[in-house]
């Protein structure tokens, strides 16, 4: 066969069932044809940074690489934003990119950018696939977007060499499913410590989502059966339910943490990646066991116990050596904490609330609800107050933290879950960012529910300027559109709310909705809370 049909075919026989991307003139429309031919899905997005983020969530989800297309030059490069979430956000994803034929790659210089040396800092691999070694390379680069840390790979295909003929079997991509066992004297040595803690919490960040499953089981065993409190990252939400007894809810190293962790005498990582952290030193002083995939060479924080292997297996071996357990929490603690969290974010405000219109959200949408959320004013408080109560269920950038997430995230998990609600709490700024992915949401027929939190300003930038003692801030308000108007303009549904009560309606009849189309809810908030929000969550 041709290589361009190779190429298909070993994505189909990999497990790949959709592709997302923008086609240009050369390899790429190759591939898409065949893609065609050969029953493979492919997703036509508005902007290659949507297709890559797309591609990435579909990866984060299924274990599988999620895989995205794109033209040379400035096609290439839109899809940038797109490789970094995945590379600083964890995600299994591979990038196929046209690139000018072998015999013209050195002469031309219109759209002339070298996309190995742009992508080289943001990707595992960057390379290029030829006759002779596009097979060997699929292989490597399936096997490196699947291993720890997990992130992109991107290869060039010349023009030229989609057409020619191969000869080599086609053989599925390798995904790295090895579940390496933990070094059994740092295992003992690890519960030791966990039995003879006090007051151990659990830290659980993004490595406790890749798995069979079964860890997340394992984890909420650990913490009911032995008592032991539980923190997580934001892209850890949902790995044991918000509303669980044992749950503190949200850790993000700010200020909110501060009386637990004052508390605490050992502190259990466990998936913890420092991408998550927030940029700064380290402040806590308590002991760390550590349980990851990958060894912490970062060294953001130091642990004097580090067990490097399958979580899944870590916390298996963890439950068969574990004997007891000296942890004196009580439960009536845990709770005081979330109400005092809820407390010192909550602020009176004229109009409609950030807050309150999460709480309706989360009153009104079904509680396995998948949520994405977008970076901006609102995220924090978004990842603090909503209840993800099963795995993989709550969708943000942490490690990235870009704007123009929510919508294109969205759209992925709706395509792979077609049966369940989707729905993402969005800044109107990132909102804006990704407009035309509309399009492509009508197009698809994906019901999303969209809650956009309309105040017509890029409202952290606000608060950033007035916590640099700035009395008047510059620079931040824009222009929006009429949001029924333009999802009209669509086929979309549209409400724009003012009130908590009609706010509520227009969820309802989201709901309820039968045209398979997106649904797009302004809520006009009063943002005046956020400066003070801000103080009490963490350091600005």
């Amino acid at each position: 066969m041709i290589l361009g049909e190779a190429i298909v075919h070993k994505l189909k026989a990999s497990g790949v069932e959709s592709v997302f991307g923008i086609p240009g003139g050369g390899s790429s429309s190759d591939l898409l044809c065949n893609m065609s031919e050969q029953g493979l899905d492919f997703i036509l997005t508005q902007h290659e940074t949507t297709a890559a983020i797309m591609a990435s969530i579909v990866g984060e989800v299924k274990g599988i690489p999620g895989i995205c297309v794109t033209d040379l030059g400035p096609g290439a490069l839109s899809m940038a934003p797109g490789l970094a979430y995945a590379f600083l956000d964890r995600a299994p994803l591979i990038t196929l990119s046209d690139r000018y034929n072998n015999e013209n790659v050195d002469y031309a210089l219109r759209q002339k950018v070298s996309h190995i040396d742009s992508f080289k800092p943001i990707t595992k691999l960057a390379t290029t696939l030829s006759t002779t070694n596009w097979n060997s390379m699929l292989n490597r680069g399936f096997k490196l977007t699947t291993t720890p840390n997990y992130g992109p790979v991107h290869f060039d295909v010349p023009n030229d060499i989609v057409g020619k003929e191969v000869g080599e079997d086609v053989q599925p991509g390798i995904i790295n499913s090895y579940q390496l066992n933990p070094d059994e004297r740092f295992l003992k040595r690890a519960v030791k410590a966990i039995e003879e803690a006090k007051y151990p919490i659990i830290i659980a960040g993004l490595g406790i989502n890749f798995g069979t499953g079964n860890q997340f089981s394992l984890l909420e065993r650990l913490i009911t059966k032995w008592n032991i409190p539980i923190f997580k990252t934001g892209k850890a939400k949902g790995a044991v339910s918000d509303e669980h007894d044992l749950s503190f809810g949200l850790f993000m190293g700010g200020k909110l943490e501060e009386s637990a962790m004052n508390k605490c005498d050992l502190i259990i990582a466990i998936g913890l990646d420092p991408v998550e952290l927030l940029p700064k030193k380290w402040s806590y002083t308590n002991t760390i066991v550590s349980f990851s995939e990958a060894p912490n060479n970062e060294e953001m924080y130091y642990a004097e116990i580090e067990v490097v292997g399958s979580i899944e297996n870590s916390l298996e071996f963890v439950h068969s050596l574990m004997k007891e357990s000296s942890s004196q929490w009580k439960k009536e603690e845990i709770s005081i904490y979330r109400q005092q969290v809820i407390e010192k974010i909550d602020y009176l405000v004229d109009g409609l609330s950030t807050n309150r219109v999460i709480q309706i959200a989360q009153e009104e949408l079904p509680a396995n609800t998948l949520m994405t959320t977008d970076v901006g004013a609102s995220k924090l408080l978004v990842t603090q107050l909503w209840n993800s109560v099963v795995p993989r269920s709550f969708f943000m950038t942490n490690g990235l933290a870009t704007m123009g997430f929510a919508l294109p995230s969205a759209m992925a998990l709706q395509h792979l879950f077609p049966n369940k609600t989707v729905a993402s709490l969005t800044g109107d700024g990132g909102f804006m960012m990704r407009l035309p992915d509309i399009a492509t949401a009508v197009q698809n027929k994906w019901p999303i529910i969209n809650i956009i939190f309309s105040d017509q300003r890029l409202s952290l930038m606000d608060v950033k300027q007035m916590s640099k003692g700035y009395e008047k801030t510059a620079g931040n308000g824009f222009i929006a559109p009429n949001y029924v108007a333009f999802a009209k303009s669509f086929g979309a549904n549209g409400w724009s709310v003012n009130t908590e009560e009609e706010l509520r309606c227009a969820i309802k009849e989201a709901l309820q909705s039968t045209n398979h189309m997106p649904n797009i809810i302004e809520a006009k908030i009063d943002a005046s809370s956020y400066q003070n929000q801000f103080a009490a969550i963490r350091e600005l």
